[in-house]
């Protein structure tokens, strides 16, 4: 199947996780494929606007779609979006292959349902590519930008922290990011601990559950808050690779996070009915499938009864592990590779 142009979906609907997927992927596949038209569609763009660094990938608005002309040979529609129609009725002349690109999970399931096709009758072909942590499933997107971002933040430890600015010698560094919770039982834990350490509070959301710290940090001898702004996704992703340990919220992040290879701690989407806490106990199982105490520490960080002692009296064996799992995730998990391969193997290479 030969693609000679792309067309990348994205509906914005609470918060920046979607967006950042995305976008990391129209990233990969400009650099990919730079000869290739590639358009980013989006409904909204004051996301996408704070996270981009530049301006090398066409965006287009929901409300400008009736000016595409014509639609674009493969088509990727993120976590379900809403195609407008008019778009839809070229794409079924024009059109040869629509990827639905899912949310991540480490689900059983996923394996199964990964790579079905949702008949559309006539030519134009749609299959769902599932994220997951399995080599049966589409795996987790590892862009070539961040590893080798990572790569140079871990080289260069002393001027990314003049960079940000990290003038003072910490124990540890941390940086946190978070949805609404409670954050007093860290804190508690930190004190105990006696060492002394730089909480970086990202995001209005995470810093509202700081409030109290930043108003009284003189109280608080050894640990230091600071309020961070917003950032594009390449500072953000430099200061996650200069933190020694980072709590992570949504999926972006969970996975760089997971990549780097040192000690996290996720905090997911919050679901009715407990649906987050059953997908959290299904990445568990691949992560740390022997390792109660670590299992129960993700799990109690996700239902308000934190308990942080086992995450630091452990901290290097954690850092071990997850140095070990990103190495794994990093030969065997590689979703755009698998994309790119399915691609080609449903009709000939690109």
């Amino acid at each position: 199947m030969e693609i000679n142009s792309i067309d990348i979906f994205c509906e914005v609907i609470d918060n920046y996780g979607d967006v950042g997927v995305a976008y990391r992927l129209a990233r990969e596949f400009k650099r990919l494929y730079p000869n290739k038209k590639l358009r980013f569609i989006i409904n909204q763009t004051e996301e996408i606007n704070l996270i981009k660094k530049s301006n090398d990938i066409e965006i287009i608005v929901y409300k400008d779609i009736s000016k595409i002309e014509n639609s674009a040979d493969l088509i990727i529609e993120t976590f379900g979006c809403k195609i407008p129609k008019e778009y839809m009725n070229k794409a079924f002349k024009d059109s040869k292959l629509i990827i639905n690109l899912e949310y991540f999970s480490a689900e059983d399931w996923v394996d199964d349902f990964h790579l079905q096709e949702s008949f559309l009758g006539g030519n134009l072909k749609k299959y769902f590519f599932i994220p997951g942590l399995s080599k049966k499933s589409g795996g987790i997107l590892l862009d070539n930008e961040f590893l080798e971002r990572k790569k140079r933040v871990e080289e260069n430890k002393e001027y990314y922290l003049e960079k940000f600015g990290i003038n003072e010698k910490y124990d540890l560094i941390a940086s946190v990011f978070s949805y609404e919770k409670n954050f007093d039982s860290l804190i508690k834990e930190l004190k105990k601990l006696d060492k002394k350490f730089l909480l970086l509070i990202l995001s209005e959301k995470t810093q509202k559950n700081f409030i109290k710290y930043f108003d009284n940090n003189n109280n608080y001898d050894k640990i230091k808050f600071v309020k961070l702004p917003f950032f594009t996704y390449d500072k953000y992703e430099e200061l996650l690779a200069l933190c020694d340990f980072n709590l992570v919220r949504g999926e972006d992040s969970f996975v760089r996070a997971l990549l780097l290879g040192k000690p996290f701690l996720w905090h997911i989407y919050p679901q009715d009915e407990n649906t987050h806490i059953k997908k959290l106990e299904s990445f568990l199982e691949k992560y740390c499938p022997n390792n109660k105490e670590l299992k129960e520490t993700f799990i109690n960080y996700n239902i308000n009864r934190e308990d942080f002692s086992y995450f630091f009296k452990n901290f290097k064996e954690i850092e071990e592990h997850n140095k070990k799992y990103a190495n794994h995730l990093i030969k065997n998990c590689n979703l755009i590779e698998k994309l790119i391969k399915f691609i080609e193997n449903i009709g000939g290479k690109n």
